[in-house]
């Protein structure tokens, strides 16, 4: 259960695409919170600008993303899904995703026009009570007659109700590193490095 949450949460680490930019004046600090905006809260528009895409394709990337995630995840837990099912999940993760908060600070740059940006965000253990709400939920289903195909359905309601009852813990400080470079087409672009992305994600679900 706990492998199977952590994938289903594993998501949204993977969300952090180039955005354009000359050296002298990029926004790192800008780029990040429209990082965490699009991520977290479900709010494109500063993303889309950043990266130089719609809003709509922003949109669909990510819930795409999450959607295929939780597939996988699903795949190998042994539970048997609807595509119904799975995007109920997620919408019920993104829902819960809105409850994490955060204070982006200003970002430091260094010799190489590379940028490192702190991030003070208050972690949200939206699934710290699943496995125990899930194994109560799912004895009662059988006894009283659900079988296997019935088991998501259940594993959705422990979902929504271990959300309900997420706790917030002290906030903590990551440090993403946001890292320039020249790509094929002599394009300047910056991106935010995807194992920061990780810690962070990982302290903001309170899976750390």
């Amino acid at each position: 259960m706990k492998k199977l949450v952590a994938a289903l949460l594993a998501g949204v680490m993977v969300f952090s695409l180039a955005a354009c930019g000359e050296e002298e004046d990029f926004d790192a600090k800008g780029y990040v919170e429209g990082v965490l905006d699009a991520t977290y809260h479900g709010e494109y528009a500063a993303h889309a600008e950043d990266v130089g895409e719609s809003e709509e394709d922003i949109k669909k990337e990510l819930e795409d993303n999450n959607i295929q995630v939780a597939k996988d995840a699903l795949a190998q837990s042994g539970l048997t899904a609807t595509d119904d099912e799975i995007a109920a999940y997620v919408a019920m993760i993104e829902d819960g995703y809105k409850k994490i908060t955060w204070t982006v600070k200003d970002a430091v740059k260094d010799d190489n026009d590379n940028f490192t940006v702190d991030v003070e965000i208050t972690p949200v253990g939206l699934l710290d009570n699943l496995q125990t709400i899930f194994t109560n939920k799912l004895q009662e289903a059988v006894a009283n007659g659900v079988d296997e195909s019935g088991y998501m359905a259940v594993f959705n309601e422990a979902v929504q109700e271990s959300i309900n009852q997420a706790q917030t813990y002290d906030p903590q400080t990551v440090t993403l590193n946001v890292t320039y470079e020249e790509n094929s087409d002599g394009d300047h672009v910056y991106s935010i490095n995807e194992s920061d992305m990780e810690k962070l994600d990982s302290i903001a679900t309170h899976m750390n």
